[in-house]
């Protein structure tokens, strides 16, 4: 099992981590476990705040991250060498096993949530909440996102189709063939 801690600021760790939770003998059913970071956010990692966790069906992990609007892109923040909030995978097998990949950015002041894909694996949904939240003026908005007519930010439902999601779903039966 994967949770994700987003971040823990009173307690001085602003990046967050992603916890892995194994039962004794992999037995759903154990009455103990071990649990350990798997990935630790910050500059090292790539990442910051981790949010919203899925698995694609050959099981690598995709991760969304959640840092606030308010922070984001801020010089008096540990956040500013993020950027936007971001879509991430983490291969959990093969070569690439456990390196941290930016696949997408979010608009800025927005946040990608609920990851989910397509029972054939081939579409990622996701979902964008609050571009431009940050927006004081409606006539000067942080971000104009979707592009539409009126610039005024909405929030929305994308599809990520492509080379690199159907890699990425095939990549860890190619390798272990």
């Amino acid at each position: 099992m994967f949770v994700s801690l987003t971040n823990n600021k009173p307690k001085g760790d602003y990046h967050g981590s992603i916890l892995k939770i194994e039962e004794k003998d992999g037995a759903f059913d154990a009455l103990t476990f071990k649990a350990e970071t798997y990935k630790a956010g910050g500059e090292a990692s790539g990442f910051s705040c981790p949010d919203n966790l899925a698995f694609d069906l050959v099981g690598n992990l995709w991760m969304t991250s959640d840092m606030s609007g308010s922070a984001m892109n801020k010089v008096d923040t540990p956040y500013l060498s993020f950027k936007n909030n971001s879509l991430f995978v983490i291969p959990r097998y093969g070569k690439d096993a456990g390196k941290v990949i930016r696949v997408a950015t979010a608009p800025r002041d927005a946040e990608l949530t609920g990851p989910w894909f397509s029972p054939d694996g081939k579409t990622l949904f996701l979902s964008v909440q609050h571009p431009g939240e940050q927006t004081k003026d409606l006539s000067n908005p942080t971000s104009t996102w979707p592009f539409d007519k009126d610039n005024i930010p909405k929030p929305a439902v994308v599809a990520i189709t492509g080379d690199l999601i159907e890699k990425m779903n095939k990549l860890n039966l190619l390798e272990e063939a």
